[in-house]
């Protein structure tokens, strides 16, 4: 009977992983009508709450007292989501400004419910950023009209501002395209929100309480894993280390000087010095107003990959598509890999933008459009096609004007708008402004040809000027776009995974050559701990750099929090270096690989604007303790692999068993903070969603599989019951398993099954 609700459990985790591979399959709406809304799914959750209380009773967990509050916090959650689901009632209300409504839809029968009190919209309003279209937030300014107790008073319903009464409370939604009427959620659940919340409190405070038991297992393993390591202080090693750190920095940093110097003088780009005149300018670029430079980037990188192509730098290139287009159409900056796709374009493995067309100007992609773009299960030739595709039309749209929106223009509301050479300008625009604006270009590229460069620096000044008299207040401060700057020319992320791999390599090499001959590493840990806090000491640097440059916490795209995890990684490997080398080592590692995988992947390097939505301080906290919890999966996934390892090619003798089983216990060890920031995790995350959407848990593909992770881990905990964990080689395997599951959340979810949480790119 003590098994049953283990089995339970593995099968709720195996049906709701074949639940989200469902919804990919058929719809959200499927999933939900065929196994989450069902009744045998929630009796499934009876089942584990019953057998689960059964088996709390049979171990008299109550004489565990920190344990014994964690699995009944998790009990009072559940029975938090049971009052939810049978006593709360959801829907929506649809305000048109000045008119009444004291009824909303409701969400499951779509009947209308009477409301004790009545709403009228006064206005909607949609707040930007500050000299930009880039929506900040959305506003309903509503009256709220209580007839029974004779109040009638005037509030604002925002994103993550919501509107509380008499147990109703109202969530900006949507709104209509004429701005003259909204879209209200409506949420009426005060008991099974408050037992829910119940039950967070509980589970923060347990998992705190037994992180901090001196009697507790995780204790234990902290004492144990304490004395086998220990590491010393070394000045001298901190010197040298620094000193080697700085040394790759100033050689990477001259092998791109010598490129940058090295100018092509064919006439297909400008000079550095105007290129360099070009990089400080202002552009709006995806609703934030920053350094032409960042532009430029973005563009270089997007079409070659790097920020750079041969000789030319990111203004180069975008300037000489800008002004010598007939020269670039011909550079072949494109690879192509598939059979048919090098048959199409050119019979070539590299293509330029001109073989992209027939003779005749017609598109050769254009008639795969529907198998790039319309069907779900695309071919190797269409996923190549598509990438080529958005490239293509990235140039495009450049030289039609739409990327480089330069000059602002102030409109008699006060807001700002900024617009590109091509765009259509206001009619009430002034005469000189219009001129200046449409004849920027042209006759920069006139000052050009006469190799007038004198006039073409001050025509660039000029506009310069205009910038900030036209767009006065609304410009990021100064330090703020030199900050920018700066971080564009350090490109600090893109080299450091080269720096922490090859040093996590070696630290690795060191572990197992001093491990086989058995000999002493405190010497080599000194070392390498000193490098460690060079690194983090750099990593923090940057990313508190693009924090300042975007002026929120960098946590906001799959880019940056690939750049989190391995800030995670470093600040583990500093808090728990003493435990073991391997921690040092596995920290560079962990750390390296996703600074690649965030550097090679589809990330989103950009920094943009918070949507609305996301401009909440529980978002912050919510990401960063998922990161951290993944960045110690990561550091038991490798633990896992030495140690297997070391099972399958070391000799079998007790030295080999010894070490097996200490990175065992040294995973235990990760395994409480691990499960601990995921767990507290997913529910902050919870409570986010409660305040912006009225709705603390959707079953949406990243949710439930972060569960799923959550639920795996917590098999972990109960090897006295489940004898077969206590064997070091199957709980090493359930590691490998653990970070299968977390790999499926982030990477898995994000390029597979899609949802909400969804941010591939």
């Amino acid at each position: 009977m003590r098994f049953l609700a283990f089995i339970i459990l593995f099968v709720l985790i195996a049906v709701m992983g074949w639940a989200t591979w469902q919804e990919h399959l058929n719809s959200t709406q499927y999933v939900m009508d065929n196994y989450y809304g069902t009744i045998w799914f929630n009796l499934l959750w009876m089942a584990l709450v019953v057998s689960g209380g059964y088996y709390i009773l049979k171990v008299k967990l109550h004489k565990k007292l920190p344990v014994f509050l964690l699995h009944i916090s998790l009990i009072i959650i559940l029975l938090g989501a049971l009052i939810t689901r049978v006593n709360g009632t959801t829907g929506m209300i649809h305000l048109r400004e000045n008119v009444e409504g004291n009824t909303f839809i409701s969400e499951g029968s779509l009947q209308n419910i009477d409301l004790p009190f009545s709403l009228k919209l006064k206005s909607f309003q949609v707040e930007y950023y500050p000299g930009t279209m880039s929506p900040s937030n959305y506003v309903s300014i509503v009256n709220v009209v209580d007839k029974d107790d004779n109040k009638t008073f005037e509030t604002k319903i925002s994103m993550n501002n919501i509107l509380k009464y008499k147990g109703y409370r109202f969530y900006q939604s949507s709104f209509d395209e004429d701005l003259q009427g909204t879209i209200l959620s409506v949420n009426h659940d005060s008991t099974g929100i408050g037992v829910t919340y119940l039950g967070y409190f509980l589970l923060f405070f347990s998992m705190l309480w037994i992180l901090f038991d001196k009697k507790g297992r995780f204790i234990e393993l902290l004492k144990k894993q304490g004395k086998i390591n220990p590491v010393g202080k070394n000045k001298k090693g901190f010197k040298k280390s620094i000193f080697f750190v700085l040394l790759l920095m100033v050689s990477l940093s001259a092998k791109s000087a010598d490129k940058n110097n090295m100018l092509s003088e064919d006439g297909a780009t400008l000079s550095r010095e105007q290129a360099d005149k070009f990089a400080r300018l202002r552009v709006d670029y995806h609703g934030r107003i920053c350094p032409f430079q960042t532009l430029a980037i973005d563009f270089s990188t997007k079409l070659t990959g790097k920020p750079r192509y041969k000789y030319a730098n990111a203004e180069q290139v975008l300037l000489g598509w800008i002004f010598f287009p007939g020269k670039w159409q011909h550079v072949p900056l494109f690879e192509i890999n598939n059979p048919k796709l090098k048959r199409l374009i050119n019979n070539s493995g590299n293509a330029c933008f001109a073989d992209f067309f027939h003779p005749d100007k017609s598109y050769k992609l254009a008639a795969y459009q529907h198998e790039m773009y319309g069907s779900e299960k695309k071919t190797g030739f269409a996923k190549e096609a598509l990438k080529l595709d958005e490239k293509i039309q990235l140039i495009m749209m450049l030289q039609e004007g739409e990327l480089i929106r330069m000059f602002p223009i102030v409109f008699e509301d006060g807001n700002i708008r900024w617009y590109g050479p091509a765009d259509h300008l206001p009619d009430n625009i002034e005469k000189n402004e219009g001129l200046f604006i449409k004849n920027f270009f042209p006759l920069y590229y006139e000052y050009m040809k006469e190799n007038n460069a004198k006039d073409a620096i001050f025509l660039l000044e000029k506009l310069d000027s205009f910038q900030q008299k036209q767009a006065l207040g609304t410009l990021p401060s100064e330090s703020r776009f030199k900050a920018e700057l700066l971080y564009n020319n350090l490109n600090l992320f893109s080299w450091l995974f080269k720096i922490c791999l090859t040093i996590g390599s070696v630290a690795v090499f060191f572990f197992i050559f001093y491990m086989l001959r058995n000999k002493s590493l405190y010497r080599v840990q000194r070392i390498f701990f000193w490098l460690l806090v060079s690194i983090f000491v750099i990593q923090t640097f940057g990313l508190c750099l693009r924090g300042y440059v975007g002026g929120r916490l960098p946590m906001s795209n799959g880019y940056e929090t690939m750049l989190f995890v391995a800030w995670c990684a470093m600040l583990i490997g500093l808090v728990a270096r003493r435990y073991s080398f391997l921690i040092v080592a596995f920290s560079f590692l962990l750390s390296g690989f996703t600074l690649l995988v965030a550097h090679i992947s589809s990330g989103n390097p950009q920094i943009t604007p918070l949507v609305p939505v996301l401009q909440s301080p529980l978002l912050s906290i919510h990401v960063s303790l998922i990161m951290m919890s993944y960045g110690f999966c990561g550091f038991m996934l490798l633990t896992s692999l030495m140690a297997l390892g070391l099972k399958l090619f070391a000799p079998r003798n007790f030295r080999t068993k010894r070490n097996v089983l200490l990175m065992k216990e040294l995973n235990e060890l990760f395994m409480f903070p691990a499960t601990f920031f995921l767990g507290a995790g997913i529910f902050v995350g919870a409570i986010w969603a409660n305040v912006s959407w009225g709705r603390y848990w959707g079953w949406d593909p990243k949710e439930v599989w972060a569960l799923i992770t959550f639920l795996l881990m917590g098999f972990t905990f109960h090897s006295k019951t489940l004898k077969w964990l206590r064997n070091p080689v199957v709980y090493h395997l359930f590691v490998l398993l653990i970070f299968l599951a977390v790999l499926m959340t982030y990477f898995g979810v994000n390029y597979v099954l899609g949802g909400k949480h969804s941010y591939a790119g």
